[in-house]
């Protein structure tokens, strides 16, 4: 039998926890919620139909945390008397903890699991940030931390970053300087990293029980048997000799009950981590701006090839090919406007003709319509100005 304990800097994290035992088929029987009298001051905690209790009994003249102490003492045993300390100081500074037993030895990683996901904290990590204080050890006397107390040691384990710009910008994105107005064409990139996260220390030990056993044996027993029986008869030379006297000696025997205990080894737990890799698909929209220029019935060649080169390089470039290649279907693309076979229609209406002009334009097939179609429909929309 195991049991697993975690640290939760709230009472409400620690009562998800114990709810997502409960959903996972632990018995509510053997969890123990240990919390600071500031932050849960009844003796037990209840939601809805699941109560469970939250304080140690202790003896008349003895203090709450002295009865905390020695809650975590029988627990941890005498064998690790600091780390009971630990998880002491832990309620003490306002930390609720939570303990819970597990009968079958399959189930201790689920139940380390759960805990861990719910947000249970590092109690080594911890220890050590309150020896920079001073901390040496728990003390029994000690009192409880206060509401404001407790406050202020949560917020040593919160930070925020904060991040300013200089920058003065309309609402458009855009900002004046002494030659005009510039407006920023921004296009976004997908960087995918990795970040260790930590889940936070678990702890598994183990502790002894006694448990009472019965066997039945069978016992042989020999004991002497006197009988006494009435007889008339003529004596015989034999029995004559009865007069000379003598004895008779029969050794009775009984057998006792011997009780010998033998040790077994009937099982190992082995408490380590494992190491696994996973795949997972990073999924985002990236935003790129597009500037269009419309100069209504204007020459059209040369007019939009910064954003051509832009969209080149953010749609065009990674299917290969220069920029040279594909000039040709954006010039294509925005000649189209002129064409009075294609005014007033929509992209999704003009594809189906533009793509068999294209292709009668280039027979060789060195311009395939799948290759250049977004080229081509890129030089349409900066001409016509739908998107």
């Amino acid at each position: 039998m195991q049991t697993v304990v975690g640290v939760f800097d709230t009472v409400n994290e620690a009562q998800d926890a114990r709810d997502a035992l409960l959903d996972s088929g632990f018995d509510a029987s053997e969890m123990r919620l240990q919390s600071n009298p500031a932050e849960q001051p009844s003796d037990t905690l209840t939601t809805t139909d699941r109560t469970i209790t939250g304080t140690t009994p202790r003896t008349e003249d003895e203090g709450f945390m002295a009865g905390i102490g020695r809650f975590f003492g029988d627990l941890f045993g005498s064998d690790d008397k600091e780390q009971a300390g630990h998880y002491s100081e832990a309620v003490r500074r306002g930390s609720t903890v939570l303990a819970v037993t597990v009968a079958e030895p399959d189930r201790v990683e689920q139940a380390r699991s759960i805990l861990s996901t719910a947000g249970a904290v590092d109690i080594d990590k911890r220890s050590e940030s309150w020896r920079e204080e001073g901390y040496s050890g728990f003390d029994p006397s000690a009192e409880p931390y206060h509401p404001d107390q407790i406050a202020a040691e949560r917020s040593r384990y919160q930070s925020n970053s904060l991040q300013s710009s200089d920058d003065l910008m309309t609402p458009d994105g855009s900002r004046q300087v002494d030659q005009g107005t510039v407006l920023p064409v921004v296009r976004e990139d997908l960087e995918v990293g990795k970040r260790e996260v930590d889940l936070g220390t678990v702890r598994v030990f183990s502790r002894t029980e006694t448990r009472p056993v019965e066997e039945q044996v069978q016992l042989h027993e020999e004991r002497a048997d006197i009988e006494r029986r009435t007889v008339d008869r003529p004596a015989t030379e034999a029995d004559l000799k009865a007069f000379e006297g003598g004895s008779i000696e029969i050794h009775e025997t009984s057998e006792w009950p011997v009780v010998s205990k033998t040790a077994r080894v009937v099982e190992e737990v082995v408490v380590g981590t494992e190491a696994s890799t996973r795949t997972e698909t990073v999924k985002e929209q990236l935003r790129n701006t597009v500037v269009n220029v419309d100069k209504g019935d204007a020459e059209t060649t040369g007019m939009a090839e910064p954003d051509y080169r832009s969209h080149y390089q953010a749609n065009q470039a990674s299917l290969g090919g220069t920029y040279e290649e594909y000039e040709p279907a954006y010039r294509y693309g925005s000649t189209l406007r002129s064409d009075p076979r294609y005014a007033n229609r929509s992209w999704d209406e003009v594809e189906a003709d533009a793509h068999n002009d294209w292709t009668s334009r280039n027979p060789t097939g060195g311009s395939p319509w799948e290759k250049t179609k977004q080229a081509v429909r890129q030089g349409w929309e900066s001409m016509t100005g739908r998107r």
